[in-house]
């Protein structure tokens, strides 16, 4: 039998590791990244570009996004665009319709999604998304944890810099398990 001190901290790491999410939590946390940046933006972005570490990008890439009938990122990135809501975290796309899912098949057919490898990050989870319409631009940065901003701009004026803090342990990362 587990003592109380123990069940508390059981408890408290599957509160900590276990969110609702919309399908799996990688491309969701893009998605989201997206939709914050989207929200900065405040507008519909005209094209958007996303950095992403060698990790999510693997974790991402081939996986299918619910309600879609697709595989990948580029679904992920435009839905986020279209349709999400930063507020509703890893569930960031549950208000899609076949209406909103019909755009985000038209950010990608326009060629207006760009993808890449962020090689200079020793994060696993890393995030970053530049979102342009006209002269007007947003950045958001997720890293360390899937709902963790670090960084948000809005046309050059930082929004939020939490990047020295990168690599130490967050509120989420903070807690451990130790079994006796």
């Amino acid at each position: 039998m587990l003592d109380k001190e123990t069940r508390e901290q059981i408890l408290a790491l599957i509160h900590q590791e276990v969110v609702p999410a919309v399908g799996c939590t990688e491309p969701m946390a893009v998605a989201l990244c997206v939709a914050r940046a989207t929200e900065d933006l405040c507008r519909r972005p005209e094209r958007i570009s996303v950095w992403l570490s060698a990790n999510m990008l693997k974790n991402a890439m081939g996986v299918g996004i619910p309600g879609t009938g697709m595989i990948g990122l580029p679904i992920a990135v435009a839905l986020g665009a279209i349709v999400g809501k930063s507020e509703y975290q890893l569930e960031v796309i549950k208000d899609l319709t076949p209406e909103t899912l019909e755009e985000g098949k038209r950010y990608i057919a326009d060629d207006r999604i760009d993808i890449k490898l962020k090689p200079d990050t020793s994060e696993k989870l890393y995030i970053e998304v530049l979102c342009r319409a006209g002269d007007d631009t947003a950045k958001a940065v997720i890293a360390g944890s899937h709902t963790n901003f670090v960084y948000e701009e809005r046309c050059g004026q930082v929004l939020l810099d939490k990047r020295q803090c990168m690599g130490q342990d967050d509120e989420r990362a903070g807690l451990r398990l130790n079994l006796k």
